[in-house]
């Protein structure tokens, strides 16, 4: 190997330090594990729900499966936690169950504290933001456990979809876009994340309407400025626990979330 080549590999090595296990992908995938088998028990269940966004759009992949379409997906989330499984064994060994159970609790008190913290910020910003009224409601009341199932285990497809999937690709295309103008490592990591966080939590928001959602399902709701706000400050939210603390913890976190909204802890209540 070459001076510089061992230069650059040494760089690259200090640039990329080892991220601790419950932030890995690999235990945050092992961890959603239980929010994937809700969602699949409720298409079993009723396999006419209202499907997610997140599971809608990677479902585009396997629609050359036609009928069994359905069928793939399990297999392929079967198959797709069986290596997140094996590879985060390999990695924290004995730790494996600690570092889920930590996950999970973070889960926990994060989705505890969204709420209110989300309140605060919109109120604060009352002047120069829409804000939901009291007689906001995030949707049809489905406290069924076929319903509950359904959206607690959305908050996994949506964290794979626009934070795993869409906020790191921003990121790591806006790193090199920038890279290539010699603006400094600290500078190009800043606006890279930024831009990262701010795309997702837009796309994440608008991805809960139906001039976005009618392209790839059924379901949605109306465009309202006030409820975009809300979804968008919540994507932001999810995108910083996402890079704080792991995938799986913003898994957690919003399917926990969507489930106290869903049972009908609106946000006057949650204040």
């Amino acid at each position: 190997m070459s001076a510089a080549a061992a230069s650059a590999r040494a760089r690259a090595e200090v640039a990329t330090p080892t991220l601790a296990p419950t932030r890995s992908l690999s235990v945050g995938l092992v961890a959603m594990v239980p929010l994937f088998a809700c969602y699949e028990f409720a298409l079993l269940a009723e396999p006419r729900s209202a499907r997610n966004f997140g599971e809608l759009s990677l479902g585009l992949l396997l629609r050359p499966f036609g009928t069994h379409a359905d069928a793939a997906r399990a297999i392929v989330l079967l198959l797709g936690s069986l290596v997140a499984f094996l590879v985060a064994s390999r990695r924290s060994r004995a730790s494996l169950g600690s570092d889920v159970a930590r996950v999970f609790l973070e889960g926990v008190l994060a989705a505890c504290v969204l709420g209110p913290l989300m309140v605060i910020v919109l109120r604060s910003l009352s002047g120069y933001l829409p804000v939901l009224d009291a007689s906001w409601d995030p949707g049809q009341p489905g406290p069924g456990l076929v319903d509950t199932a359904l959206v607690f285990g959305a908050g996994a497809w949506e964290e794979l979809v626009f934070r795993v999937g869409l906020y790191s690709f921003v990121y790591w295309l806006a790193l090199r876009f920038l890279a290539a103008f010699d603006v400094g490592e600290r500078v190009a990591r800043a606006s890279a994340e930024v831009l990262g966080l701010s795309l997702s939590s837009l796309l994440f928001a608008a991805a809960h309407f139906q001039p976005v959602l009618r392209h790839f399902g059924p379901g949605g709701r109306p465009f309202d400025p006030a409820l975009f706000t809300w979804l968008a400050l919540g994507g932001v939210a999810m995108g910083l626990l996402f890079r704080l603390r792991g995938p799986g913890v913003a898994a957690w976190t919003h399917g926990l979330f969507n489930v106290a909204l869903w049972i009908g802890l609106d946000p006057d209540v949650i204040w």
